[in-house]
């Protein structure tokens, strides 16, 4: 690769970088809390590459033969970033096995009960309080409080089918609906899918359909984080995708 496609590369690669950082794309990508590492590299990666055209320039360029079309293909997947916004994971992944199902983390054997629950602290206030699906697992699987048998709560997420036209849940039910969850640990390669069946009067809705549902989660019906819980639906509407789909 001569001078010149070596600094285009760098140049698009920074351009990349700062773009998908300063626009929010890069949530698509990694997590919220990576963002200024991102623009701090994009930045450095911007002044090396004006700083390599530069020096280049000044020097009066250099004359290589090794040229031709193959080196500058490689301009094309980095000038595709500053184009194409990927779609983030959601119901296809979720059917297609590409994300894992999440594992709920084991409580802490000294505050644990021989059962391995321990008491949560309280619910929000409120008639029925909007909760992440990490934390209704999570409670799901380990509170003795008994607060998800007393109240009821809200939680959101995407639809996914999960009758004979889509995919099995977990516990290879083929029946009803699901809502799902993608989270990240640091970035997209670590995905993992968090899922609850819903149950109830509900209407059919396409997969991917941002939703935000309020019921009540049946007692006793989750094995450790293993199988997923079920939601007795008392309300539930779309709503628009948030700007951080992962969580």
């Amino acid at each position: 690769m001569n001078r010149v496609a070596q600094n285009l590369v760098l140049l698009l690669i920074a351009a990349a970088v700062l773009k998908i950082s300063l626009d929010g794309t890069f949530l698509r990508y990694v997590k919220p809390g990576l963002q200024p590492y991102l623009i701090v590299s994009g930045a450095a990666l911007l002044l090396l590459s004006v700083a390599a055209i530069v020096r280049d320039v000044r020097g009066g360029g250099h004359d290589d033969h090794h040229t031709g079309r193959p080196q500058w293909l490689l301009l094309a997947p980095i000038a595709a970033l500053l184009i194409v916004v990927p779609p983030a994971l959601g119901a296809t992944s979720v059917q297609s096995g590409t994300t894992a199902q999440a594992s709920i983390a084991e409580p802490a054997a000294a505050a644990a009960s021989d059962d391995g629950t321990f008491p949560f602290s309280p619910l929000p206030p409120g008639d029925a309080p909007t909760i992440r699906m990490y934390d209704l697992l999570d409670r799901a699987a380990y509170d003795s409080s008994g607060e998800l048998d007393r109240r009821q709560i809200t939680v959101q997420g995407f639809v996914v089918r999960s009758d004979e036209n889509g995919s099995p849940r977990p516990d290879n039910d083929h029946d009803g609906l699901d809502l799902a969850r993608v989270v990240i640990t640091c970035c997209v390669a670590d995905a993992q899918t968090l899922r609850i069946h819903l149950d109830g009067p509900i209407t059919p809705l396409p997969d991917d359909t941002w939703v935000s549902v309020q019921g009540r989660l049946l007692p006793h019906n989750t094995d450790a984080g293993t199988t997923p819980p079920t939601l007795t639906v008392t309300e539930m509407h779309p709503i628009p995708a948030p700007s951080h789909v992962y969580g």
